[in-house]
């Protein structure tokens, strides 16, 4: 099996032009702008493994937050808390690997922050298995190189190269000239016959390099490889030359960042200690890539050396069972199934409130009480938020003018039984539309929308009247708001749409979290400054809303509290659906308040969102006007 590993170098500057050329703005979207202060975990195996470390190092270097790489062995083991509280990159060059198959599956349970699997073979295994998962996001086009040989080429130098190009697209990353990677001119003297162990130093942007030469020389039976940076090296590894230096060597990952440590740390061994320095100028994240290309060529002078070809070196029998060993029930144990229960409890708590057994017990205690209150409950009305609950809060979902199929599907049975739906919404006609155009004209007066956060409640059909409601004076807080905030964050420095719409002021378009947590601070901070009483700020999964308190509150669209059932996304204290979701009949799809008594989510475990709602929607039966809840924990 493979390729000839030589003919797989000739096509990398074919792969690298290739991958400069695609569009990776999702990809980008994904780890340098949503929940950007979040945790990164990077899964892959073998020689995607390298890739994920190269991943976790740009997710650092851009975000300032911690990222790790891990096989799926690694993630399973790491715990459903890290599963559930991080970002996951599952990384596969052909999407047939069957760990990553598997880790995906486990992410899919457990995971409530956001998912994103890149592959580089259409039509692939995972594909078909995020064809069932919608709420994964995927980047998937095929590379010119076709498959890779028996080790990672042409696929982990796109990989690199879609990463670079990512962070580049969202982040202060300096471009880079694909033109100048990988020139290599060898540059020691000894024979490589003679070394069967090589001791790999790196530094600032060397790690992910030194993990693919580990890869590549051991799945090759080139030789054996250790890893440290130059510092740690210093505490002991040394050691290794004075004990077994006749046939080891040391390869130096070298860029202008560490070029002086690296150059005095090699000075202090002895003269005979060999040395393959592998070297770059490059000081951006694109290093990794010169490097990495640089290592091919190292691996290939090698494999010749050895007289093997890495690109087919031969593979036991016993490689193959291995590879194909099916340990996905052979771990099941290891994440057991979680009591839904426990991560409603944990959603309210967070994973800190397990160290508190009474408060634990008293909040499982509550949510039982909860449970049943909702079972025992009769509805005739269902509220609902709109973006985040009936919509994704994506850009694009927001904009299709029109409700999915799945939850209009989900809907229609409520409606078709005389059951009355009421929106929330800090939009303003593009969320009656949406129900226009999906709903037949025989539902509408079951329908009404509450606008701009409920301050104006009308019946679908009824959007005319949103004219005379926008021609209002504009509020004289909200326009001293609007003018000091410009003030102290001018739109030069920071990139933001300010939306005035009467009794509310949005601020919409904003670039990243960071700066939304700036802008979001800043209006706190001028609310208590100029004691503008009559305002309050709230934030929703697209923007920020500051609302004429007195006059706009999503509460109003609630005529009946004890028959009606609020369903929103944004529970937390500062979150847009808070009030409404103070009403003892109310679920959240996303994120909750810490009232034991309301706002809770008792969606299964990896569920959020517009599957959430659907989860919901599914256990609510309606006849004759009425609805009655089915729902266990």
């Amino acid at each position: 099996m493979g390729k000839p590993f030589k003919e797989e170098l000739k096509k990398l500057s074919e792969t690298i032009r290739w991958a400069e050329q695609q569009d990776v703005m999702r990809l980008a979207q994904f780890l340098f702008a949503e929940n950007k202060q979040i945790p990164l975990v990077c899964i892959g195996s073998g020689g995607s493994l390298s890739a994920c470390h190269y991943a976790a190092q740009l997710y650092q270097q851009c975000n300032g937050v911690l990222a790790q790489a891990m096989t799926p062995l690694q993630l399973m083991y790491a715990g459903h808390n890290i599963i559930r509280s991080s970002k996951l990159l599952f990384l596969s060059a052909s999407g047939k690997n069957k760990d990553i198959l598997n880790a995906i599956k486990y992410g899919v349970k457990y995971n409530e922050i956001g998912m994103m699997s890149l592959t580089l073979r259409k039509n692939n295994p995972t594909e078909e298995l995020l064809d069932q998962y919608p709420k994964v996001l995927r980047w998937c086009e095929d590379i010119p190189s076709e498959k890779d040989g028996f080790l990672a080429t042409n696929s982990l130098a796109a990989t690199f190269a879609l990463l670079c190009k990512a962070a580049e697209c969202l982040s202060d990353v300096s471009g880079f000239n694909y033109q100048v990677f990988g020139t290599y001119t060898k540059n020691y003297e000894f024979d490589l016959t003679c070394i069967q162990n090589f001791l790999v130093l790196y530094g600032a942007t060397g790690e992910p390099v030194a993990w693919d030469i580990e890869s590549k020389l051991t799945e090759a039976a080139l030789g054996s490889a250790l890893l440290s940076d130059y510092r740690n090296f210093g505490h002991g590894r040394h050691h290794w030359f004075s004990k077994k230096g006749d046939n080891s060597c040391i390869i130096a990952l070298i860029t202008p960042v560490e070029q002086e440590l690296a150059y005095k740390t090699i000075g202090c061994l002895p003269k005979d200690v060999p040395v393959v320095f592998i070297e770059t100028e490059l000081e951006t994240p694109a290093a990794s890539i010169d490097m990495l290309l640089k290592a091919f060529r190292f691996v290939n002078d090698l494999g010749v050396a050895r007289g093997i070809d890495p690109g087919r070196p031969g593979v036991p029998s016993y490689g193959r069972t291995l590879y194909n060993l099916d340990y996905f029930k052979l771990t099941n144990r290891i994440l057991p199934a979680e009591k839904t229960l426990d991560v409603a409890v944990r959603r309210k708590l967070g994973s800190s409130g397990i160290e508190n057994a009474p408060l634990w017990e008293y909040y499982s205690e509550a949510c039982q009480r909860f449970v049943k209150q909702l079972n025992k409950g009769k509805f005739t009305t269902v509220a609902f938020d709109y973006d985040g609950t009936l919509s994704a809060a994506n850009h694009k979902s927001r904009f299709t003018n029109r409700l999915c199929d799945e939850i209009k599907n989900a809907l229609l049975p409520l409606l078709e039984n005389r059951v009355q739906i009421v929106v929330a919404t800090g939009r303003g006609k593009s969320v009656g539309d949406s129900f226009k155009n999906s709903l037949d004209q025989m539902y509408w007066p079951q329908i009404k929308v509450g606008y701009y956060n409920g301050a104006c409640l009308l019946a679908l059909g009824d959007e005319d009247e949103l004219k005379r409601w926008k021609k209002q004076p504009f509020d004289s807080e909200l326009k001293e708001l609007s003018e000091e905030l410009q003030r102290r964050l001018p739109k030069d420095f920071i990139k933001y749409k300010l939306s005035p719409r009467s009794q509310q002021l949005s601020i919409e378009e904003v670039q990243s979290s960071s700066d939304a947590e700036v802008l979001y601070s800043t209006c706190c901070e001028i609310i208590w400054d100029k004691q503008l009483n009559g305002i309050r700020m709230w934030r929703s999964s697209h923007s920020m809303d500051i609302v004429v308190y007195r006059e706009v509150s999503k509460l109003r669209v609630i005529e009946d509290f004890w028959h009606t059932l609020c369903i929103g996304d944004y529970g937390t204290v500062e979150g847009n659906d808070y009030e409404m979701l103070t009403s003892k009949y109310s679920l959240s799809v996303d994120r909750v308040s810490k009232n034991a008594e309301s706002c809770w989510n008792i969606a299964p475990s990896g569920i959020y969102g517009l599957d959430a709602t659907l989860y919901y929607l599914s256990r609510l039966f309606a006849k004759d006007g009425v609805i009655k809840c089915k729902f266990s924990v």
